[in-house]
Parts: structure tokens; sequence; C-alpha cells
């Protein structure tokens, strides 16, 4: 039970932040483009793409920037609440059923400390700007270097799509392993 008793914060903290970034990801992008080749582009050029040439990967690396801060806001609020869980200290240390008792009752306390302080439900995004920037960066530049590298090796979305059906293939049995080697 204690090798799992992290898994429920994490996935909490992970989840949105994961959901969010490409979901904001993926629309920022698609209206980006969109405008780009509808009102921008040259009649008759050829339409931009996501990752692909100069456009392709500043339009990349902006939506991927926006997508970190938007992922940041929606995820900063189980981030906070899970630090100052695992920084508080449990009471009975000799026990680990108390520990992980306190542990489950920190949290508790600690939302409702911070929703009672002043400010109220701003506090649950304390130090927010600070981790906006952080992931607006990482975040952008994860998107950029990987439709980067995509572009270096020439790897479209047809080529990962037929890698994901290989795994399923195999997975599943419908593929023998030992015809490939």
């Amino acid at each position: 039970r204690s090798e799992l008793g992290g898994f429920a914060p994490t996935v909490a903290r992970e989840l949105p932040f994961a959901v969010t970034k490409f979901l904001v990801f993926d629309v920022i992008a698609r209206i980006t483009l969109g405008f780009i080749n509808t009102q921008v582009l040259e009649e008759g050029a050829l339409p931009v793409q996501v990752g692909v040439g100069t456009i392709g990967l500043t339009v990349s690396a902006a939506a991927g920037a926006l997508a970190g801060i938007a992922g940041a806001i929606v995820s900063h609020p189980a981030d906070l609440i899970l630090t100052l869980t695992s920084s508080a200290s449990p009471n009975d240390k000799d026990s680990e059923d108390a520990s992980s008792n306190n542990a489950k009752q920190d949290w508790k306390v600690i939302v409702r400390d911070l929703l009672s302080r002043d400010g109220g439900v701003a506090n649950l995004f304390i130090g927010l700007p600070a981790r906006a920037v952080f992931f607006f960066l990482v975040i952008g530049l994860q998107f950029f270097l990987y439709d980067y590298v995509k572009n270096v090796f020439q790897v479209g979305s047809d080529d990962l799509s037929l890698v994901l059906d290989v795994f399923y293939a195999v997975r599943q049995g419908l593929m023998d392993m030992s015809i490939v080697q």
C-alpha cells in the first residue's frame, strides 16, 4: 500500500497538466495555422504545417510555450498541495499507518489553512508566476525540439502510426517476433 501511496496525488497533478498541455497546443496551433494559411500566405503557396519549416517550427514553439503556461495554471494548486504535504512532518514517525493517515489528513489541513487565509482561493496559486515562466520555456522548447528532430530524421505522422501498429500487432500476438529476427 505504501508503494502506491503517492500515486493518486501524482496523477492528480500530472494528468490535468498533460491533458491541458496537449489540448491547448493543438487548439493554438490549429488556429494559428488556419490564420496563416488563409490570410498570410500568397495565392498558390504550399500550406504551412506544424513543425515543418521555419514558420511551422515557430508555431510549434509558440503554441508549446502557451500550452506550458495553461498546464501550469491548471496543475499548480495540486502541485502546491503535494509539495506542502510532502514537506509537512507527520506527528508519529514510529508507525507506518499513523504516518500514512497523517499524510492523508495533512493535505486536507493544508488546503483548509490556505483557503482560510486572506486571499482565499488565490492562495492556491502562490508561486504560479515562476512556475508559468518555467513551463513556458520548457514546454515551448519541448515541442520545438520534438518537431525539429522529426524533421531532421524525416519522420512523418504516417511513420509514427506504423510503429504504433507494429507494437499493437506484437502485443496482440498477431505478429511472430522470431520472423523479424
